[in-house]
């Protein structure tokens, strides 16, 4: 099914579109931050009432992870710089906006080079895999390690992404490099984007020279919590990103729904 503006802002996992994940604009997350607080506030008790009448097709935990993902969004309501950052980054890296030249490069850089029949077929495996969303979530791993692995961080990335799927990555695929290129393109236009809203004369490396990696690591924590379909079933976004935003002062996630985490996630000591 071709990617379509319902399936970018669906609210239930399991989607299946062709864009793997990768174009879903983090589920109409950044409209709802851009508007009034009135509706970040009707979000909120959307997500609570999840919470509370569990819908058909919504599990305990699934509900747990969206009462979560509503206090970010209120977070970006509240901190106009990362949201514009976050926006940013997600604009370059995966928005394929029409007539927008410098919008969506991690997707059309990999499509060109895999050709549009493999990059069908790697999106599809994208989607059932979490791929995408487990890449940002690798790479705000790897960031926070940078200064010991400074000179691995790519080979890192990358080997976890190959080693973490029980689903291979067909042949034809794995020797075309596909997530080799996906990794570098996203690790470079990410990037990109977020230096592009900090202070004028900032570059990549003066950043990473200074050791202050918080500016690029928050948008992308943010990124990977928002893109993630489904969160209950995906380990490596719960552990690197949602764990540093439940415990980061700023995101003030409530009381009530840490709890609700450390109930329905028992196996995940961090939100303990």
């Amino acid at each position: 099914m071709a990617h379509n503006s319902n399936c970018a802002r669906a609210e239930r996992p399991r989607c299946m579109c062709d864009c793997g994940g990768a174009m879903h604009g983090c589920q109409g997350a950044f409209e709802i931050a851009d508007g009034t607080e009135k509706r970040v506030r009707e979000y909120l008790a959307e997500q609570e009432g999840n919470w509370d009448t569990r819908p058909p097709g919504v599990t305990l935990k699934q509900a747990a992870i969206g009462c979560a993902r509503a206090d970010v969004v209120y977070w970006l309501y509240r901190d106009k710089a990362l949201r514009r950052c976050a926006r940013s980054a997600d604009e370059r890296a995966f928005e394929d906006a029409p007539g927008v030249s410098d919008s969506g490069l991690v997707l059309r850089g990999l499509s060109a080079h895999l050709g549009a029949q493999r990059m069908q077929a790697f999106q599809l495996w994208a989607r059932s895999t979490h791929f995408w969303c487990e890449l940002l979530a690798q790479i705000a791993h790897a960031i926070t390690q940078y200064e010991q692995l400074r000179d691995r961080i790519f080979r890192m990335a990358e080997e976890a992404l190959r080693l973490r799927s029980t689903q291979p990555l067909a042949d034809e695929l794995r020797c075309a490099r596909a997530i080799e290129v996906a990794v570098w393109s996203a690790w470079r236009y990410l990037f990109e984007g977020i230096i592009s809203t900090l202070d004028a004369g900032m570059s990549l490396r003066a950043l990473l020279n200074s050791g202050d990696v918080a500016p690029l690591l928050w948008p992308i924590r943010v990124l990977a919590v928002l893109m993630c379909p489904d969160a209950s079933g995906h380990p490596a976004v719960r552990r690197y990103c949602w764990d540093p935003i439940v415990r980061h002062g700023g995101a003030e996630v409530r009381q009530k729904v840490r709890e609700r985490l450390t109930q329905m996630f028992p196996d995940d000591p961090w939100f303990a």
